[in-house]
């Protein structure tokens, strides 16, 4: 069971304490997805064709972004159904809340990712499991991921209040 993106850590937690654990499942970083449609911008404006059976697929040869006011470029994929999603061009973590999420009895996290190649692939998830064994605290890999990456990683709704927890938690 993967839990919802929309959850804070306090319902994450509590979501934790009331299921069996093994199989909760909690994405640690992604690039929450912004809207969905089933309109396919690919089609309607980088091909001649009205729908999926003769557009072409610009979509496996374009890459489409969108530009917000602040300069943002948010990513628009299409599926396999020709649906098209925007993505928020800005990861979020909840690695601050990693700590509280072991103590929970959480094991199974996920790393989603959009369109990293395969050394920024390898290092997040170099970083990320580091934190997981606790060869470095949660915090050192929010300051590598901001270090590292241009556009930077929000905190999001999973944001950690307080001071990071510190003890050692046998796995």
């Amino acid at each position: 069971m993967t839990a919802s993106y929309d959850l804070n850590l306090q319902q994450l937690l509590d979501l934790a304490a009331g299921v069996d654990t093994a199989r909760l499942e909690v994405t640690l970083h992604q690039h929450m997805p912004l809207s969905h449609m089933d309109h396919c911008v690919f089609c309607a404006f980088l091909s001649d064709g009205q729908d999926h059976t003769d557009c072409g697929r610009p979509c496996e040869q374009h890459s489409v972004t969108l530009r917000d006011r602040s300069g943002v470029e948010h990513p628009l994929k299409a599926d396999l159904g020709c649906r098209n999603k925007l993505f928020n061009g800005t990861a979020q973590s909840g690695v601050e809340g990693l700590p509280a999420l072991l103590e929970a009895g959480v094991r199974q996290v996920r790393l989603e990712l959009l369109d990293e190649d395969a050394a920024a692939t390898q290092r997040r998830e170099k970083l990320y499991a580091d934190a997981l064994l606790g060869h470095c605290a949660s915090l050192e890999v929010w300051s590598q991921e901001r270090i590292h990456h241009q556009l930077g990683v929000t905190r999001g709704s999973l944001r950690v209040k307080g001071p990071e927890r510190t003890s050692k938690i046998s796995r």
